[in-house]
């Protein structure tokens, strides 16, 4: 029997099926009526976990819930954002509520963002009362001359020129970050988050390729592997860390993203 905590009023208990994937009880009855949906888990966990102690019976784990800010004009506009401080329009609001009440009864020793307005305005909607703390090494990477720059089809030379040099390990963008500076950075500040909690509850509101570089370290991921993952401004995973078992990986799937299944 593995559990995730949810709110009291709103509790399920989730059952995990050899399948790896995880329904809740009402959705199991009701078959595939969307309506009648109310949370879906897919288990993506990287190694087999049907050998290993049932989900909740460890002690000394680590529940790491890791959202992405919530969209911005510019995620609309197709239009690169790398450091640059742009805020939440009203759906992205939208969405960090929405992201309170998936959370709602989980109790978080502590909030994580970026010190970018769109990732600690989520955070700050999404926190209830754990406090938050803003970090630099989790602000997206820096992009230098792509920063604003559309992917519309609008400027093509400037589109295949970002799409040829984004996944260079090396290629700093004519003043930004290479992806091993940016992994380094962002895996110094997770580890440090990991260093402050040992088995609590919190909750980290990165962005697009942080949280592609948080799931690299976790999971010793290549660096293609983790630019293939796509989170959207909605999407909810958890992570379990403890001593014992592998690193495991959940990813919240809702109304909105059934077609993942």
């Amino acid at each position: 029997m593995a559990t995730l905590d949810l709110a009291e009023s709103n509790r399920r208990h989730l059952l995990l099926e050899r399948s790896g994937v995880i329904l809740s009880p009402g959705a199991a009855r009701s078959g595939p009526t969307i309506r009648h949906v109310y949370l879906i888990c897919l288990c993506l966990l990287l190694g087999s976990i049907l050998d290993q102690p049932a989900l909740g019976q460890s002690t000394g784990t680590l529940r790491i819930y890791l959202a992405r800010h919530g969209e911005t004009d510019w995620n609309v506009e197709r239009r690169l954002q790398g450091v640059t401080d742009t805020a939440l329009n009203s759906k992205g609001r939208q969405q960090a509520v929405k992201l309170a009440e998936l959370l709602k009864g989980v109790r978080l020793d502590a909030v994580y963002s970026s010190t970018l307005g769109r990732s600690r305005e989520t955070a700050e909607i999404a926190r209830g009362g754990a406090p938050l703390k803003s970090l630099a090494g989790l602000n997206e990477r820096a992009i230098g001359k792509f920063e604003g720059k559309k992917l519309d089809g609008s400027d093509p030379a400037t589109e295949q020129e970002w799409r040829r040099r984004r996944s260079d390990p090396n290629d700093e963008l004519d003043g930004g970050e290479s992806l091993n500076q940016f992994y380094e950075r962002v895996r110094a500040a997770f580890e440090e988050i990991r260093r402050q909690h040992k088995s609590e509850a919190i909750l980290i509101v990165g962005h697009a390729v942080t949280n592609q570089m948080i799931l690299r370290d976790v999971f010793g991921l290549t660096l293609k592997q983790a630019l293939s993952i796509r989170q959207a401004n909605d999407e909810l995973y958890l992570i379990e860390l403890d001593a014992k078992n592998p690193p495991r990986l959940w990813k919240m799937i809702t109304e909105t993203n059934l077609g993942d299944l």
